[in-house]
């Protein structure tokens, strides 16, 4: 065996291995196929012809000709696959705890509401005319980002922002 004849066997089953041997029977039928649902209509005048084939995903293409025109392209989807997009991501939610001692301190958790974390604010250490203030401030940032806020405590409050949702699963325990 000369070199060629070695390259040449070898070259021959890497194409074996990339283009395998189809089996023309199965073509055949596919294009027997194809025959039966194409139609042909001829009108004398015109010499027009409508044809309908079948497509892979199932749908069905229609090509319509007259004699001196350019053939139109109509497409008919039966219906389409419904796709989903799935990620590796997992939304992770961030949680700030505060206790403000001054109103001063209230731009803070806004701007956290406003990033899409989780605030818990402690009023323990606030007077209850400043409490209401930072509340009112808190609660209309809520209401803008259409968050919610839950009373954990007399003087314990969570802010979430839009997307999360809470739950009461201990509402007894709140009522003590």
């Amino acid at each position: 065996m000369g070199v060629g004849a070695i390259f040449e066997e070898k070259f021959s089953k890497l194409r074996d291995i990339l283009m395998p041997i189809e089996d023309f029977g199965e073509i055949e039928e596919d294009y027997a196929e194809v025959k039966k649902t194409s139609s042909v209509k001829e009108a004398p005048a015109a010499q027009s012809y409508s044809e309908e084939l079948k497509v892979s995903n199932g749908g069905t293409v229609q090509f319509d000709r007259s004699g001196y025109q350019t053939g139109s392209y109509q497409h008919r989807e039966s219906s389409r696959p419904q796709l989903t997009v799935h990620t590796t991501k997992t939304p992770a939610l961030k949680v700030q705890i505060y206790a403000p001692s001054t109103f001063d301190q209230v731009a803070a958790i806004s701007d956290d509401l406003k990033a899409g974390k989780a605030c818990v604010v402690n009023y323990e250490k606030v007077e209850d005319a400043e409490q209401r203030r930072i509340c009112d401030f808190v609660n209309g940032t809520c209401y803008v980002l259409d968050g919610c806020a839950k009373r954990i405590s007399g003087k314990i409050v969570l802010y979430v922002p839009q997307g999360v949702d809470v739950t009461e699963a201990m509402t007894v325990a709140l009522t003590d």
